[in-house]
C-alpha cells in the first residue's frame, strides 16, 4: 500500500516508489520481490483505466446516537472526475479461487463505496472518523484485484439505491453480528488483536515450548507445522506466515491426508457413536474435490479410512467433542502465541484426551515423538493442565492410519519421562526459530518443492517438481495453521 500511495499521491515513478519503500526498513528478501511483483500487477490494471482518479481519504458510515457506529471497508478508493461514480478496489493476495469473498462482505463494500463520507484515519485508534459532508454519488463498482495474477473481478455495479438493497439483503445481519459480538474465538488471527494480552481465551502457558525468556522479544506466533516448515528453510516458514501466493503447496500423500481428515472430521461431527464399517467409503468418488486425488490416490485414501474404525475415538464414554477446534496459548517466557488445532479433544468420563490423526504408507520407526512433534505438544499441554480438568488419567492418543492397517499409539501426559521428551523435542525446534530475526533462505533440494520459492531470490536452481511417486510419503498432512 505505501508503495501504490507513493505512485498515486505523490505522483512518484513506480521504481522510485519501490526504493523508497523497500530501503525504509528492513523488508525480507523474498516479500520485496512480492511487493515489487504486486505493484507492478496492480499498478498495470490501473493505467487500463485511466479516467478514475485515486482517493486517498476512507469512505465512512458513521451513526452516532448513544455510541458511535462506524461501517467502512478495506481497499483502495477511486472516483470519477466529476465524482459521480466510486469504485472500491479490495485487495487479494491468493488465487480467487481458494476463497471466494462473501455475499455480506460484497455488500458491506457496496454499502460503504455507496454512502461513506470522506474521512481520514484517526490518530488514535480507538477514535472515531473525523468525517466530512456527504457527497453524490450515482453509480458504485466493487472489484477484487488479484496481485498474483494482475486480473480485475467486478464483483458489485450498480445505483446506490442497488448498494442499499443489497445491503439490507445481505449485509446489515452480518453487521449487527459483528457490532453485538460477545463470545470469543481464539484463531490464527490473535496476534493482531489489540487486546490479545488481556483474553481470557488465551490460556496463559509461561515455558510451554521450553525456553527461557529472550531479552527484548516482540511477541510471536507459531504452530508446529510453523517449526517444521522453520527446520526446512527459516525463509520458507516465514514467506508463508506472511500468506504470499504458494504453489504446489501439498504433495500427494499431504493431499490424501488433508481429504481423509476432512471426511472424518464431517463424520465426526454428525456421528451419534463409533464409527462403522458402513460409515467409511466403498468408491474412489469419496474424497473432497479441493485436493485434486486422482484413482489412485482416492483409493490409497479409501483403505486408510477403511482402518479408522477399529481405533475410531467415539466411545461410549466420549463427551464434549472438540472437533478441529483452535487453542491459543501464551507462552510468556518464548513471548510466543503458540496456536493448536487437534484433530479431536474429548473428555473420557471426566479427563482429556487428544487425539491426533496421521495418514502414511509406512509403519512409524524410531522417535514417534519427534516424528510427530503434535504428539509432543499435546502431551505438554495436558501435563499442564491447561485444557481444565485432572492430569492424571488424561491421555494423548496418536491415530496412524495406513493402507494396511491402523496403530493408536498412548502417550500419559502425568509421566514426568515422557513429559521431559516431549519438552526437549519442543525446545529443540523453537528454539532455532525463537532466536531468529532474519530468517534467511537455505538453497538446496528443498527448493524443488517449496510453495514459495517463485519470491525468494536465494532459491536454488531446481528441477521440475517431483511426480507423486518421488515424492516421500508420510508427509506432514497438516495445514499451516
Amino acid at each position: 500500500m505505501d508503495v501504490l500511495d507513493a505512485v498515486e499521491f505523490d505522483r512518484r515513478p513506480v521504481g522510485e516508489a519501490l526504493n523508497l519503500v523497500l530501503t525504509r526498513q528492513l523488508i525480507h528478501e523474498g516479500l520485496a520481490a512480492f511487493i515489487k511483483h504486486a505493484a507492478h500487477r496492480y499498478l498495470s490494471i490501473r493505467e487500463a483505466e485511466p479516467s478514475m482518479l485515486p482517493v486517498a481519504r476512507w469512505w465512512v458510515v458513521q451513526h452516532i446516537d448513544q455510541g458511535v457506529r462506524e461501517l467502512w471497508a478495506w481497499g483502495r478508493r477511486y472516483r470519477s472526475a466529476d465524482g459521480a461514480m466510486r469504485e472500491l478496489r479490495l485487495i487479494r493476495i491468493a488465487n480467487m479461487l481458494e476463497r471466494r469473498r462473501s455475499e455480506a462482505e460484497v455488500a458491506v463494500a457496496a454499502y460503504t463505496a455507496a454512502y461513506g463520507r470522506p474521512a481520514s484515519w484517526p490518530d488514535e485508534w480507538d477514535k472515531k472518523f473525523s468525517v466530512r459532508a456527504r457527497e453524490e454519488v450515482s453509480r458504485v463498482v466493487v472489484a477484487e484485484i488479484d496481485l498474483t495474477e494482475g486480473l480485475r473481478n467486478v464483483l458489485f455495479d450498480g445505483s446506490v439505491e442497488d448498494a442499499a438493497a443489497l445491503y439490507e439483503k445481505d449485509g446489515r445481519r452480518a453487521a449487527i453480528q459483528v457490532l453485538n459480538g460477545q463470545k470469543r474465538r481464539p484463531s490464527s488471527d490473535c496476534l493482531k488483536c489489540r487486546l490479545v494480552l488481556a483474553c481470557e481465551e488465551v490460556a496463559r502457558a509461561p515455558g510451554l515450548l521450553g525456553l527461557r525468556a529472550p531479552r527484548r522479544a516482540t511477541l510471536r506466533q507459531v504452530s508446529i507445522s510453523d517449526l517444521r516448515y522453520y527446520a526446512n528453510c527459516p525463509a520458507q516458514h516465514h514467506l508463508q506466515t506472511l500468506h504470499l501466493p504458494k504453489a504446489n503447496e501439498y504433495s500427494t500423500p499431504a493431499r490424501i491426508g488433508q481429504a481423509v481428515h476432512r471426511y472424518l472430521e464431517t463424520l465426526h461431527a454428525i456421528a451419534n457413536g463409533p464409527c462403522q464399517p458402513s460409515d467409511m467409503p466403498a468408491e474412489t468418488s469419496w474424497h473432497d474435490w479441493q485436493w485434486g486425488l486422482d484413482a489412485d490416490a482416492a483409493e490409497v485414501g479409501l483403505r486408510m479410512l477403511a482402518h479408522h474404525p477399529s481405533v475410531c475415538p467415539l466411545q461410549e464414554h466420549a463427551s464434549d467433542l472438540k472437533i478441529e477446534e483452535t487453542f491459543v496459548f501464551h507462552d510468556t517466557a518464548a513471548q510466543a502465541l503458540v496456536i493448536a488445532k487437534p484433530d479431536l479433544v474429548y473428555r473420557d468420563d471426566d479427563v482429556w484426551v487428544w487425539r491426533e490423526t496421521k495418514t502414511t504408507r509406512r509403519r512409524p520407526s524410531g522417535d514417534v515423538v519427534a516424528e510427530f512433534p503434535q504428539v509432543a505438544l499435546a502431551t505438554v499441554v495436558l501435563g499442564r493442565g491447561l485444557l481444565g480438568g485432572p492430569v492424571e488419567g488424561s491421555r494423548v492418543e496418536l491415530e496412524i492410519l495406513r493402507p494396511t492397517g491402523a496403530d493408536l499409539i498412548l502417550f500419559d501426559p502425568s509421566d514426568p519421562q515422557q513429559l521431559d521428551e516431549a519438552y526437549s523435542v519442543l525446545r529443540q525446534m523453537a528454539q532455532p526459530w525463537r532466536e531468529d530475526d532474519t530468517f534467511a533462505a537455505v538453497p538446496g533440494k528443498n527448493c524443488r518443492t517449496c510453495p514459495v520459492h517463485k519470491w525468494c531470490p536465494s532459491a536454488a536452481e531446481t528441477d521440475p517438481p517431483p511426480s507423486s511417486q518421488e515424492t516421500a510419503s508420510g508427509a506432514d498432512p497438516e495445514q499451516p495453521a
